[in-house]
């Protein structure tokens, strides 16, 4: 497993940074609490303890996803969102502005709410690990979706 850090060791340190760090990212709106699904964290809390997944992820398709919308104008469509980016409508993203962390396809969006698993250190019960191919057949199994209008 890369990454999963040893939590017997310096339990009290990292708790506090993660305090520390959650704090910060509530305070600048990274954080939004959903109905009843968990909090989001958005992609900054995911690299805390996974940066090299992080760093693979950030070269796919799935972290641009919003910028192919801000291209084509579609950035604000509520029927875009809920696929190019991660929560929205569930208490996740709301605008580039309030929820930076949550645009683009990020690991919340396909793993779940991850503010609750890193804010207990990384408990595994506290995320969707192996999300079913259902979360992926959401986005990618909709027929017609990219006949967008244009401006």
């Amino acid at each position: 497993m890369r990454n999963v850090p040893d939590l017997r060791k310096g339990v009290r340190m990292r708790s506090g940074m993660l305090l520390v760090l959650f704090l910060l990212a509530a305070a600048s709106g990274a954080v939004v609490l959903a109905q009843g699904e968990g909090k989001y964290g958005g992609i900054d809390n995911c690299k805390m303890c996974h940066p090299d997944i992080l760093s693979d992820w950030s070269k796919t398709l799935h972290a641009r996803s919003f910028d192919l919308l801000v291209n084509v104008g579609q950035e604000k469509n509520a029927e875009c969102l809920p696929c190019h980016t991660t929560g929205y409508g569930k208490g996740g993203f709301v605008d580039e502005a309030t929820t930076p962390g949550l645009k683009g396809t990020t690991c919340e969006a396909c793993h779940g709410p991850g503010a609750d698993h890193a804010d207990h250190m990384g408990d595994k019960t506290k995320i969707q690990r192996a999300p079913s191919g259902q979360v992926c057949a959401d986005c990618h199994q909709q027929n017609n979706i990219h006949s967008v209008p244009k401006k």
